[in-house]
């Protein structure tokens, strides 16, 4: 008698552009006077966030560094239906810079519900020919700005009892990418912040709800200009240049896509299940919250974790192995811990 199949790997749906369940019809006014802060918000993955928040009907605090915004942005938001939109100079990579974001966003609103960290640094080039202040800026911007406006912003997002952050990181931070060091390592950093900071308000019994996501490939200014002619030549081996070279043509998912997913996280959309995880906005986001028992009772989905062979645990706990852990204490990458250290 011959054996059974083994199940089918379930796989979701990989999307490049706005599809029905994230269509901005369903989620027209859904954010309806919510005071939103979207970081870099005058590039291509910037605007598509803030196009797609002024549909769900927020308060738009649209900042931006070195480039002005354009009026034309600030017409068509409100024409998409945003309750107000308001541009503010800031410099994530300074503290100083984000007190003053935060300030003046609390002095005009006096609430804070959403905040959005997009604003980012892309270095190119060997790790050891990359200037020290370079890699120190991609650190600034894509962690150290991050960080501020989140510890900054946690006190109002509590007051709003649902608050959410939403850390545009990267794929790149879940592989080793080479030449892209800086890169790399602050988008991983991120997304294992956005985790940290989850089982904290999960601990404490907090509404306010995080996530990591990789926007998707999405060809912006910053990615166009990592991949350019001159940017490339300082990568050793013409094979490996080539490839660099060619890396935009796989750059063409739609910035709506990024901007759709993060409304309906905003809205609590998948929280129960998504909350303080990794999402790439490419997989279909009603395959992936079907399997949302599954995610449930394996915390290491959709984080960063590490593997090692024998199937060990970071605690060394061998396959089928139980380790000891107090009932009613049991929270995303809180049962991890108490694997690590064994007390629980």
């Amino acid at each position: 008698m011959a054996e059974p199949s083994p199940p089918a790997q379930f796989i979701p749906r990989f999307r490049t552009d706005v599809y029905p369940f994230i269509a901005p019809s369903k989620f027209r006014g859904s954010l309806k006077d919510k005071v939103t802060i979207i970081t870099g918000a005058v590039g291509v993955i910037g605007q598509g966030l803030a196009e797609s928040f002024a549909v769900a009907g927020a308060k738009l605090i649209l900042t931006y560094n070195n480039t002005p915004p354009s009026p034309a942005l600030s017409a068509r938001c409100l024409e998409l239906g945003a309750s107000s939109v308001e541009f503010i100079k800031c410099n994530v990579a300074s503290l100083e810079g984000c007190q003053d974001l935060v300030n003046q966003t609390i002095t005009t609103y006096n609430t804070i519900d959403v905040l959005i960290n997009n604003a980012g640094a892309n270095g190119l080039g060997p790790f050891d020919a990359q200037p020290p202040e370079s890699f120190i800026f991609d650190l600034a911007v894509n962690l150290h700005g991050p960080y501020y406006l989140m510890r900054l912003c946690l006190p109002h997002l509590r007051a709003a009892s649902a608050g959410c952050v939403l850390n545009i990181a990267s794929r790149a931070g879940t592989v080793a990418v080479p030449y892209s060091a800086s890169y790399c390592a602050s988008k991983a950093a991120l997304i294992h912040l956005t985790a940290c900071v989850q089982s904290e308000m999960d601990a404490e019994g907090e509404g306010v709800h995080l996530y990591a996501l990789h926007p998707g490939g999405i060809k912006s200014a910053m990615t166009v200009k990592k991949y350019s002619a001159e940017s490339v030549q300082s990568i050793p081996g013409e094979a490996t240049r080539e490839r660099f070279a060619r890396a935009l043509e796989i750059y063409n998912d739609s910035p709506y896509l990024n901007g759709m997913v993060c409304v309906a996280l905003a809205t609590g959309v998948g929280r129960d299940v998504l909350r303080g995880r990794y999402v790439d906005v490419g997989q279909d986001l009603e395959d992936v919250l079907a399997q949302g028992e599954a995610l449930k009772a394996d915390p290491e989905l959709n984080v960063l974790y590490t593997k090692f062979l024998g199937g060990l645990s970071n605690a060394g706990v061998p396959p089928g192995g139980t380790p000891c852990r107090r009932r009613g204490l049991s929270f995303l990458g809180f049962d991890s811990v108490c694997k690590f250290l064994c007390i629980f």
